[in-house]
C-alpha cells in the first residue's frame, strides 16, 4: 500500500463569502511505506493516513467526496485512504449545516426539514467550491501531487450521492460519478434532478452501489428510479447482507445506533447486524469496486485486482 497524507484546512465558497468549509484531502506520497497510520478521526476509528508526507510528483486524478445527511467529511476513510493508495487524490469537504453534531442539535423535525431544503440549493456548490479550490484557484500549492484537471470523479455517499449525481450539470469536466446508496426521491423530495440533469453526459460514466437491505435508501423506491433516469450506460451493482451504514467507518456502531432507533415509515424492520457483512468484508468489497471503476473510467494509473 502507498503511503498516505492527510492534510486538512478550509476552502471558502466564493458564491457565499460566509461560508467556510473544513476539509480533508486524502493524497498518495512518495517513497516507501507509512511511517504511522494513526491519522486522527472524530469517531475514533482507526484511519490509515499520516500528515506532511512528501507528495507524489506525476499528475493524478482528482476524486471529490460528499458526504451523507448528518454525516462528516471523515465518515468513510476506509475508501478515502484505498483510493489515495491507488494513485487519486481525494477532497471532501462537510457540508457545513448537515454533519452530524449540527444535525443532533436541531430542535424538530421542522427543523431538520428546512436545513435539507437548504442544503439541497448548498451541497452542489459546496462541492463544486473544493473542486474550483484546487483545479482552478491553485490552493493545493506544493503540499499536493499535479492534478490532471481532465481526470475528475465525483463520490458521494446518499445525500451525498445526491449531491455527486447533480455535478456534471454544474462542471462539465467530470468524467465519472459513483453513488453509495445515493439518495433521490423520496429524500429528497419530488423534482430532485432538473430537466436536463439525467441521464448524464456522454462523456459521464456512472455507477451505483447499493445496500440490499437498505431500510434509509430503499432499492424499489429509490435506488432503481434513481439507476432507470441514469439509463443503460450506467451500472448497478446490488450488494448483498449490507445496510445503509456499511459503506462508512464504524459499521458496528452506526448500524447498531441505526437498528436500536428506527426511522419513522421504515419500508421493514431493521436487519440484525450478525446476519450482516462483516467490515473488513464490506470494505474490501466497496474499495475494489469503487477504485476498478474510478481507474477505467478516469483513465486512472493502474486497474485495481
Amino acid at each position: 500500500m502507498a503511503p498516505i497524507a492527510e492534510p486538512t484546512g478550509e476552502v471558502s465558497d466564493e458564491s457565499q463569502a460566509e461560508r467556510v468549509l473544513p476539509t480533508e484531502i486524502w493524497y498518495p506520497a512518495s517513497g516507501g511505506h507509512l511511517e504511522s497510520d494513526d491519522a486522527p478521526h472524530p469517531l475514533g476509528m482507526p484511519h490509515r493516513a499520516t500528515s506532511d508526507a512528501k507528495p507524489l510528483d506525476s499528475p493524478c486524478p482528482l476524486v471529490a467526496f460528499s458526504h451523507g445527511n448528518s454525516g462528516l467529511r471523515q465518515q468513510s476513510t476506509f475508501l478515502m485512504t484505498h483510493l489515495a493508495s491507488w494513485g487519486f487524490v481525494v477532497v471532501a469537504p462537510d457540508h457545513v449545516g448537515n454533519t452530524f453534531s449540527e444535525m443532533l442539535a436541531l430542535p424538530d423535525e421542522e427543523a431538520r426539514r428546512e436545513t435539507h431544503l437548504r442544503m439541497r440549493a448548498q451541497r452542489p456548490h459546496d462541492i463544486h467550491a473544493a473542486i474550483r479550490a484546487l483545479l482552478d484557484a491553485g490552493h493545493a500549492g506544493d503540499v499536493l501531487p499535479p492534478l490532471d484537471a481532465a481526470r475528475l470523479g465525483l463520490l458521494g455517499h446518499s445525500f451525498g450521492g445526491w449531491t455527486a449525481f447533480k455535478m456534471p450539470a454544474l462542471e462539465s469536466r467530470v468524467r465519472a460519478v459513483c453513488g453509495l446508496a445515493p439518495a433521490s426521491e423520496p429524500f429528497v423530495g419530488r423534482k430532485a434532478f432538473l430537466a436536463g440533469e439525467l441521464p448524464l453526459p456522454d462523456h459521464a460514466q456512472s455507477l451505483i452501489l447499493a445496500a440490499e437491505d437498505d431500510v434509509l435508501v430503499d432499492l424499489e423506491s429509490s435506488i432503481r428510479p434513481l439507476s432507470e433516469r441514469l439509463g443503460e450506460r450506467s451500472k448497478l451493482e446490488i450488494i448483498d447482507r449490507a445496510d445503509h451504514f456499511h459503506f462508512c467507518d464504524g459499521i458496528r456502531l452506526l448500524h447498531t445506533m441505526h437498528e436500536n432507533n428506527p426511522r419513522e415509515n421504515q419500508p421493514r424492520p431493521t436487519r440484525p447486524l450478525q446476519e450482516l457483512r462483516e467490515e473488513a468484508d464490506m470494505h474490501a468489497l466497496v474499495g475494489e469496486r469503487v477504485t476498478r471503476f474510478f481507474a477505467e473510467s478516469l483513465a486512472g494509473p493502474r486497474t485495481a485486482s
